[in-house]
């Protein structure tokens, strides 16, 4: 009730249809009738997400999800599902809108989507709309590039290397990626080439190094190489998109750089050869007082165990410092090559000296250390550790020597290279001379340009004359010295006819300023050539006085391996009470001193010829060892002990003398090869002449096995037997020597020499049974045991050849991928590679389901901890 006449009602949340009248006072109204529209109304929407093809994604479905985050190119296809709905309106962004047909109360629609918008629904009915716009926000995250990082150092020990390495990475996936870069010179700039870098397709991620090699380049010191990185994405709706990295120029320091830096090098390097002669002199002090107490001592207490560890040790330090050296010089090669690139006869004398420095630390003294260290590991006796003390002791003298006879003779070669690179430059600055005197006479050049290259040549002669000062400081230092000559006339004349030459230009008086040129030109291209005649009247009056000695030292190791042999036999006829017995062992002692001459002459001998190998002073070292030995052995009265030392001393004797007489052969070749070139010098080759094909060990065993038959029914005897079976003992003991590098190509335990059935023994038992031959020869017992043992020898070696022959072509046959030769990767190069490892194992341990805002978050978040 409003007012006395007056009443209202309210229908409130009505639902449905209603029907309705109106009664008072007895009487009732006529009947009303609320109709109620329905809304139209969404009751769910399912949206499917298809991924373009080449995210090789599998499709997801979503429900009741509007606002999407996606990758670019995806495919959205929603299934709407209403109530009291005959119309749909979708409208994308600015595109116009669509009206969607119902199928009963469902409405569908797919769309492309290529960049984030809105997208919005509207439902609609005969009635009416929704009262509300429905709207949705779509982000779309494009594609991204992909990444590339670029850490490289520089090898500056020769400067052929540039080590590159980095991480390429894309959200989707690499396709490829390449080094990229251009020569460029003072004539003209080349065009980009690439270089491939092996990725995974579609990998997420990779991290790479490459050892980039430029000596294949041939760069010189005006050269510049520009380079870079790309890397391609596998992007499939925009196409492939690439990245590079920042371009960086790698160019060769100046010559006169280079140069000094060689010098600092051959400094070092002489340094830590020195470094380690002065260690193993140390070492073998130390070994000495080990030795002499175990002597006094019956067992081993902690402290003596622990001094030989200590020695051992340092001895594996001193073994690294060798290694590091092998590799110095190698280095040091390179970056002489850079200067220029030697004679093949000095180049020859390099590879030589490389080798020798190779073998300085040999397998054999390895194992030997290795043995050492099990019997301490193991409380061996102490006669044992005894032994073996004395026998790295042998081994420490003989690398003693090694590395005094490498010093002296990387003395030697790096005055040779110093001396053959400045007769180089004088031929250089002749010619350059020459040039210039033509187009100072010609005019065809400017005279800024002339007087310009004009004082060039001036400081590049100053130069020379350092290198010739320099020269003199080195061949001082040298044990043996060369004749180098009185060159100061020579370099004032030169210097005189430059500066004259270049004050000319200065006045533009170009005709005598190219006479003059002409003079100095002359004048260094004669002074080279009587710098070349000097060096090689030189090299052939030392190479006679080699070839001299050489010949002595032989005389000599025969007379002492005859006296030796006479010595040894009168000692089986006497008893240790023999008056005769201190008269012989006065002989040995004599022997003695006589091996002592012979021995400092061969190591001084060996300071200065290259032909004579490492292995000549390791025979020699053995033979002063069983000297020692053996005149220790007739100390005590021990005659058969001191027989048994005294044979030993004769098959290190006889197996020098063979040694030997084939370098002096092959010295001898080298020599009468120069004269008959007419080149007096001949740069003391180590090449051996002739071109025949090398024959195979089955050859070189065959040929020995018939000359021990011969030998067998010959009859000799005495010295002439003598003689001959220590000439057959060091040939097989070369074979033996070679079958083990056939056997550490084969394989280390040796198994290729079974034979095809692989049944018998293998390649270490075969040279056992050469060994077996080698001490019965030296013993002149030759029975017809013998005889059949190197027939059986034979036939298993021609197997063993036959096998690795086969091996051999299987290998060319079979086809194989090609692999990257494991490199060695700098210390700047590799940290940057593990920290980048470190964040890939990070990644691995996160789920790969990541949707693409997580993804995002994670790279920059790396990105944040790199800078």
């Amino acid at each position: 009730k409003n007012k006395i006449n007056s009443y209202s009602y309210s229908f409130k949340n009505i639902q449905k249809s209603e029907k309705f009248y109106f009664e008072a006072s007895g009487f009732n109204s006529k009947t009303y009738s609320v109709d109620v529209l329905l809304k139209p109304g969404l009751l769910q929407m399912k949206t499917q997400l298809i991924y373009p093809p080449y995210l090789k994604k599998q499709a997801e479905e979503l429900v009741n999800s509007g606002n999407l985050s996606i990758p670019e190119g995806t495919v959205l296809a929603w299934d709407f599902k209403t109530n009291y709905t005959n119309k749909l309106i979708f409208k994308k962004g600015e595109e116009p809108s669509v009206t969607l047909n119902n199928v009963g109360d469902k409405f569908s629609i797919r769309r492309q989507w290529a960049k984030s918008g809105e997208y919005q629904i509207v439902l609609e009915n005969d009635y009416g709309k929704s009262d509300e716009l429905i709207n949705y926000h779509v982000e779309v995250i494009p594609d991204a590039h992909p990444q590339v990082t670029l850490e490289q150092a520089i090898d500056s020990s020769s400067y052929n290397k540039i080590f590159l390495g980095g991480l390429l990475s894309d959200d989707h996936g690499i396709t490829k990626a390449g080094i990229f870069y251009k020569l460029t010179n003072n004539k003209k700039s080349f065009e980009y080439k690439m270089i491939p870098i092996t990725v995974e397709r579609n990998a997420l991620s990779k991290q790479y190094y490459y050892n980039w090699d430029l000596s294949s380049l041939n760069i010189s010191s005006s050269d510049e190489i520009e380079y870079y990185i790309q890397v391609w994405d596998n992007d499939g709706v925009n196409g492939s998109k690439s990245t590079k990295s920042s371009k960086y120029t790698f160019k060769l320091p100046s010559e006169n750089a280079i140069e000094e830096e060689v010098e600092n090098a051959n400094k070092s390097t002489q340094n830590n050869i020195n470094s380690s002669i002065s260690e193993i002199e140390k070492l073998q002090n130390d070994l000495k007082k080990a030795e002499d107490k175990l002597k006094s001592k019956n067992n081993l207490n902690w402290q003596d165990k622990k001094n030989i560890e200590e020695i051992i040790s340092k001895h594996d330090q001193l073994k690294k410092e060798i290694e590091k050296l092998k590799q110095q010089n190698e280095a040091l090669k390179d970056k002489e090559n850079l200067l220029s690139k030697p004679s093949p006869e000095l180049q020859e004398k390099i590879e030589e000296l490389q080798k020798l420095m190779d073998e300085l630390f040999d397998e054999q003294t390895k194992k030997l250390f290795e043995e050492m260290q099990k019997l301490l590991q193991e409380n061996g006796n102490k006669e044992e550790i005894q032994k073996m003390l004395e026998q790295i002791s042998k081994k420490d003298e003989n690398l003693e020597n090694e590395l005094k006879r490498s010093l002296e003779l990387f003395k030697e070669l790096k005055f040779d290279q110093k001396l053959e690179q400045t007769v180089q430059k004088l031929e250089e600055k002749a010619q350059e001379l020459k040039d210039l005197s033509e187009k100072t006479k010609d005019k065809t050049e400017s005279q800024e340009k002339l007087a310009e290259q004009q004082e060039k040549i001036n400081k590049e002669f100053e130069q020379v004359q350092k290198d010739l000062k320099s020269l003199q400081e080195m061949n001082k230092e040298l044990e043996n010295k060369k004749e180098l000559g009185e060159t100061k006339p020579e370099e004032s004349d030169i210097k005189k006819e430059l500066e004259q030459s270049k004050e000319q230009i200065d006045k533009k008086q170009n005709k005598k300023a190219a006479e003059s040129q002409k003079q100095a030109g002359e004048k260094m291209q004669q002074m080279a050539e009587k710098m070349s005649e000097k060096q090689a009247g030189s090299e052939m009056k030392e190479m006679q006085e080699n070839i001299d000695d050489l010949r002595n030292i032989l005389e000599n190791l025969l007379k002492l391996s005859f006296e030796q042999e006479a010595l040894m036999k009168e000692f089986r006829t006497i008893h240790q009470s023999d008056p005769r017995f201190i008269t012989l062992s006065q002989k040995q002692l004599k022997l003695k001193d006589d091996s002592k001459i012979i021995e400092d002459s061969l190591l001084a001998l060996s300071k200065r010829v290259f032909q004579i190998k490492s292995f000549v002073t390791r025979e020699l070292t053995n033979m002063k060892y069983n000297i020692d030995e053996s005149m220790d052995a007739l100390k005590i009265r021990r005659p058969e002990v001191a027989m048994g030392k005294q044979q030993f001393t004769m098959t290190s004797v006889n197996n020098l003398a063979l040694m030997l007489n084939d370098a002096l052969k092959q010295m001898q070749e080298q020599m009468a090869e120069a004269m008959k070139n007419n080149k007096p010098g001949g740069k003391q080759s180590c090449k051996k002449p002739g071109n025949n094909p090398k024959p195979g060990l089955g050859d070189l065993q065959k040929q020995l096995n018939e000359k021990i038959q011969q030998l067998s029914q010959s009859g000799k005897s005495g010295k002439e037997l003598s003689q001959e079976l220590a000439r057959l003992t060091a040939q097989q003991e070369m074979i033996r020597n070679a079958l083990k590098e056939l056997e550490k190509k084969m394989g280390k335990d040796g198994k290729d020499g079974k034979g095809k059935d692989g049944k018998g023994n293998g390649l270490n038992e075969l040279s056992k049974e050469m060994e077996e031959t080698e001490s019965e020869l030296v013993n002149k017992n030759l029975s017809r045991q013998t005889l059949n043992r190197q027939q059986d020898i034979l036939t298993r070696l021609l197997e063993a050849e036959k096998s690795a022959r086969e091996r051999e072509l299987d290998n060319k046959r079979e086809a194989k991928t090609a692999e990257e030769k494991k490199q060695v990767v700098p210390p700047a190069i590799e940290k940057y590679l593990k920290e980048r490892e470190n964040q890939v194992d990070f990644l691995k341990t996160i789920s790969p389901a990541l949707n693409p805002y997580y993804k995002q978050e994670v790279d920059e978040y790396f990105h944040k901890i790199e800078k």
